[in-house]
C-alpha cells in the first residue's frame, strides 16, 4: 500500500472513531441529564401522591380495607399511576402498567426511597418506591412516571447523529484528500529528486518551505546532495588528474627517450666527426639527467603518500641557516639575488622533507626568471608563517588551482628547458600535507609569485 493511501485511511478512521466516541458521549451525557431530571420530577410525584396517600390514611385510617370499588374511585386523587400494598404483600390498590412484583427496586439513598426503569408493551417507565406509616397503618407506595418520550429522543439522536455522520464523512473526503496530498507531496518532491540524482543529475535540489519535518527533511537532502555533487566533482577531478597525469608521465618519458635513442642508434651506426659525437652525447646526458630528477622526484612523490614520518621539533632559524648555504649559490647562478629574514620559532617537522619544499619552491621562483628571491619568516599567535616570494613572469590566476597538480606546467617549453618536468609543487603540496601546514599561492601572472606557508607554533601536534 502506498504512503498515500495510508495516510487517507488513517485520517478516515481516525475521523470516523472520534466522530462517533464525541456523538456517542454527546449523546449520553444529553440522555444522562434527561433522566437526572426525569428523576428528579419522579422524586417529586412521590412526594406529592405521599402526601395525598397520607392526607387520606390521617382522615380515614381504614380506608384501603374498604371495598375495592370504593378504593378504586381515589385514582383521580394521584397525580400519576400509584400502587398501595402492605407489608405482608396485599394489593390495595395499583393502577400501574405493571405488577409491582415484577419489578426489582434498587435503594438509592439513606431514606429507603427506591428507583426502577422498567419497560412495558414499548413504553419506558420510571418507578418509585418507599415504605409508609400512618399510625396503626404500615404500607409501601409505588409511582409510576412516563419517561418514553426521553428514550425516544435519545433514539432520535443516534438515528440522526448516524445520517449526519454519513453526511459530513461524505463531504470530509474531499478534505481528507487534499490534506493527504499536501503532506505526500513534498515527499514525492523528494521522491523524484532521489531518482534524478540517481540517473545522474546531481545539480538537483528540493525547493520545500516551511519550518515542519518535511522542511528540514528537504533541507538535508540538500545539504546532502550537494556533498554528493561535491565529492562527485571530486572524484571527477581525480579521475581527470589521473588521466593527465598517465598521458604526461608518457609523454614526459617519451620524448627524451625517443631523443637518446635517436642520438645512441645515429652514434652506434655512423662515423660522426668528434664534435657532432659531443654534441649528441651532450643531448644524452642532458635528458639523461632530466629522465633521473623526473624519477627521483616521483619516487619521492610515491613514497609520501605510504611512508609514516616522524615529525621533530626544531629551530626554524637554525633549519633556514643550513639550507642558506645551499640556496644562495643557486640563486647568484641564476643572477638573483636572496633575501631572507627569518623569525626566530620551533615548529614539528621533518627537516630532510621540509629542506626539498624549500628548495624546490626556490627552485621554481628560479625557473620564473626573477631577479629576487624573498624568503621571511614570522610567528602570529600560534600560527608560524613562511612567505617565499619573487619578481618573476608569476603565474596567471586560472593556472593556481591546478598548479600542485603532477606534471601539470604553466610554461611547458621553458620548463623542459630548465629540466622541469611539474612535479616539483605536487611534491610540495604533499610535504606541506605530511607536517599538517596550510600552504596559500598569490599571483596577478604579472609581478611574480607569493607562497605562504602556515605551520603550527610552538611544536604542538598539527590537527589533521
Amino acid at each position: 500500500m502506498r504512503l498515500f493511501h495510508k495516510i487517507f485511511l488513517c485520517f478516515v478512521v481516525i475521523f470516523s472513531i472520534t466522530f462517533q466516541v464525541a456523538g456517542y458521549l454527546l449523546i449520553n451525557h444529553t440522555y444522562g441529564n434527561a433522566i437526572s431530571q426525569e428523576k428528579k420530577l419522579a422524586i417529586q410525584n412521590f412526594q406529592y401522591n405521599r402526601y395525598i396517600l397520607q392526607s387520606i390514611l390521617y382522615s380515614d385510617p381504614e380506608f384501603f380495607f374498604k371495598e375495592e370499588t370504593e378504593v378504586e374511585n381515589i385514582s383521580n386523587s394521584f397525580s400519576v399511576p400509584v400502587a398501595v400494598y402492605g407489608i405482608d404483600g396485599k394489593y390495595f390498590f395499583s393502577n400501574l402498567a405493571t405488577q409491582p412484583g415484577e419489578l426489582d427496586f434498587v435503594e438509592v439513598d439513606d431514606n429507603r426511597i427506591s428507583f426502577r426503569i422498567y419497560e412495558k408493551d414499548g413504553r419506558n417507565y420510571i418507578f418509585v418506591c418507599d415504605y409508609i406509616r400512618q399510625g396503626e397503618n404500615a404500607m409501601y407506595l409505588i409511582t409510576q412516571t412516563d419517561i418514553s418520550s426521553v428514550i425516544d429522543t435519545q433514539k432520535n439522536m443516534i438515528d440522526y447523529f448516524q445520517k449526519i455522520y454519513i453526511v459530513i464523512l461524505c463531504i470530509s473526503f474531499p478534505m481528507i484528500f487534499l490534506l493527504t496530498n499536501l503532506i505526500t507531496t513534498p515527499i514525492k518532491k523528494v521522491r523524484k529528486a532521489t531518482r534524478r540524482i540517481a540517473g545522474g543529475r546531481y545539480t538537483e535540489r528540493i525547493s520545500i518551505k516551511g519550518k515542519d519535518e518535511i522542511s528540514e527533511l528537504a533541507y538535508d537532502f540538500n545539504q546532502m546532495a550537494g556533498q554528493i555533487e561535491e565529492k562527485i566533482a571530486e572524484l571527477s577531478d581525480a579521475a581527470r588528474q589521473k588521466e593527465d597525469f598517465a598521458a604526461n608521465f608518457a609523454h614526459e618519458l617519451k620524448t627524451p627517450m625517443t631523443s637518446v635513442i635517436g642520438y645512441a642508434d645515429m652514434l652506434y651506426q655512423r662515423n660522426l666527426p668528434r664534435e657532432e659525437v659531443k654534441s649528441a652525447a651532450g643531448y644524452i646526458l642532458k635528458e639523461g639527467m632530466r629522465l633521473e630528477s623526473l624519477s627521483l622526484k616521483l619516487m619521492d612523490l610515491f613514497v609520501l603518500d605510504k611512508q609514516e614520518f616522524i615529525l621533530e621539533k626544531m629551530s626554524v632559524r637554525e633549519m633556514f641557516e643550513n639550507l642558506e648555504q645551499g640556496i644562495e649559490p643557486v640563486c647568484r647562478k641564476h643572477g638573483a639575488i636572496l633575501h631572507m629574514e627569518i623569525e626566530d620559532g620551533i615548529i614539528r617537522v621533518d627537516y630532510d622533507l621540509f629542506k626539498t619544499m624549500v628548495l624546490n619552491l626556490a627552485d621554481n621562483a628560479l625557473k620564473a626568471d626573477c631577479r629576487d628571491v624573498w624568503v621571511e619568516g614570522k610567528q602570529d599567535g600560534n600560527i608560524y608563517q613562511i612567505r617565499i616570494k619573487d619578481n618573476g613572469k608569476g603565474i596567471p590566476p586560472e593556472e593556481l588551482e591546478r598548479i600542485t597538480e603532477a606534471f601539470y606546467m604553466v610554461d611547458k617549453s621553458r620548463s623542459r628547458k630548465q629540466h622541469g618536468a611539474g612535479i616539483g609543487m605536487a611534491l610540495v603540496s604533499k610535504i606541506v600535507e605530511v607536517h599538517g601546514a596550510k600552504m596559500e599561492i598569490e599571483s596577478d601572472g604579472k609581478t611574480g609569485t607569493q607562497i605562504y606557508l602556515n605551520f603550527v607554533a610552538g611544536g604542538e601536534e598539527n590537527d589533521k
